[in-house]
């Protein structure tokens, strides 16, 4: 049996991938991790028997459809399920509706849930039939857990971490004016809403550079790291603290390898507040600089979070984080707020997912090089067709290296082989697997031989 995982950003959903790679290559499947931009002409090729996609949405729609009309079967382990908004687009009633008015639960064979209230969602909806939702919170957030966490990065450090989430109004990837707008409302957001809070964003994204400045001015013997979020320009972070040495502003590596080294994280609305309760690092919300409308889109970060409601307040948690650390109930916030959202903290949604899918059917793997002629599209552009028919002749390794020299944002979603043995091999020797036994190369067509830029994981036969 062999199971694609599309990976969308690898700096966020590399690690998740390989440990669902893991725990599938143990029960003897064979995995193909595929660069999200690299599916259409990948998984043709692949010989798939099933197909795990980061997302359901408007953007692949097209795409899976003709996944579904070749016979794979596809599933969704979406790459945001935890922290939604409490209405519009990506509230968990919206979504729900979306995946039954869309026709994605016609050509969807399971869907996986960070949490409950999704899940709940989608049940009370009937927006899938009930056997093919399945609640097994996120592997990505496996590394939280305490069997996982040796895992991440080195020891504590004591920093404070500044995690930055404001890419709607600071974007790396997109330099038009409205594109972000534009975006949101074809995701099923009102428009006038979408106005106000973009206006209101921008308005809130000023006072947090100003905060974030006026901190490293205020205590220089402080060491301070920003991250910015991974779909933001880090310039703008640079500008601010120009001058200051006790800050650096860095968005490499895994964020909780990051929060797992701070003293405490300091941020405003974001998401990584669930990351640092699992970890047991105070979470601090700079609440004084939200809006009506930013503080309702999504409260979950606040809910979890220690809020100060000052600069001052903010200086006063600084000076006394080990004592506030002491003072969180972390075990209370994750029971009251986090579960529903993210499900338990317990370092089994990779096995929970790789359950569901090895009681998948095997059947013959999908392989079709026409669909990968013209990127698995019914009306492919030009472009598209000359992608495909380029992949065809050099593989699409080598056309995902050309591709990336002329767009350098396309780099930092490449997958490298080296990355990927890196992390299998430190999460088998960790579970008391043998790790040479597990191996990740590139892929290769499954009738031409070509390398691809999709990664191959399995485990090697045990001898007798």
């Amino acid at each position: 049996m062999r199971v694609g995982l599309v990976v969308d950003h690898p700096k966020r959903d590399l690690p998740g991938a390989v440990l669902l790679a893991y725990q599938l290559a143990s029960r003897g499947v064979s995995v193909a991790i595929v660069p999200m931009y690299e599916q259409a002409v990948d998984v043709p090729r692949l010989g798939l028997d099933a197909l795990v996609v980061n997302y359901a949405r408007d953007a692949n729609l097209d795409l899976m459809r003709s996944f579904a009309r070749a016979g794979l079967p596809l599933y969704v382990l979406d790459t945001e399920g935890g922290v939604l908004a409490d209405r519009g687009g990506n509230s968990p009633p919206a979504m729900a509706a979306y995946i039954g008015k869309s026709g994605y639960a016609d050509i969807l064979s399971g869907y996986f849930f960070w949490g409950s209230s999704l899940h709940n969602a989608f049940r009370d909806a009937a927006a899938m039939k009930p056997e093919q939702l399945h609640l097994t919170g996120c592997p990505r957030f496996d590394f939280a857990a305490p069997h996982w966490r040796a895992l991440l990065d080195g020891e504590p450090r004591g920093y404070l971490l500044v995690n930055a989430n404001f890419p709607l109004v600071n974007s790396r990837f997109s330099n038009k004016p409205g594109a972000e707008r534009e975006a949101m409302v074809r995701a099923g957001w009102d428009g006038d809403y979408i106005d106000r809070f973009l206006a209101d964003l921008k308005q809130v994204f000023a006072g947090y550079l100003e905060a974030i400045r006026k901190l490293a001015a205020a205590r220089p013997d402080r060491a301070i790291l920003i991250r910015p979020h991974p779909f933001e320009s880090e310039q703008v972070y640079r500008d601010v603290v120009a001058g200051h040495a006790n800050v650096v502003v860095d968005g490499s590596g895994s964020v909780l390898d990051r929060i797992r080294n701070a003293a405490a994280i300091i941020h405003l609305n974001c998401g990584t507040a669930v990351e640092s309760v699992m970890l047991g690092k105070l979470p601090v919300q700079l609440e004084y600089l939200n809006t009506p409308i930013t503080a309702g889109h999504a409260s979950l970060p606040a809910r979890v979070s220690r809020p100060v409601e000052s600069f001052d307040a903010l200086l006063a948690v600084v000076d006394n984080v080990d004592a506030e650390t002491r003072a969180f109930d972390f075990a209370g916030v994750h029971t009251a707020d986090v579960e529903a959202f993210f499900h338990h903290n317990d370092g089994l949604a990779a096995e929970r997912v790789a359950e569901v899918l090895t009681r998948q059917s095997q059947r013959r793997g999908y392989v079709s090089l026409a669909t990968a002629l013209n990127g698995t599209r019914a009306h492919a552009s030009l472009g598209q067709i000359a992608k495909g028919a380029a992949s065809l002749v050099l593989g699409s390794a080598v056309t995902e290296n050309l591709r990336a020299r002329v767009n350098p944002a396309r780099r930092d979603k490449r997958i490298a082989p080296g990355a990927v043995a890196y992390l299998l091999e430190r999460i088998a020797q960790h579970d008391d697997a043998a790790p040479a036994s597990f191996k990740a190369a590139r892929a290769r067509c499954a009738t031409t031989g070509l390398p691809l830029a999709s990664i191959a994981i399995e485990k090697s036969p045990t001898r007798a």
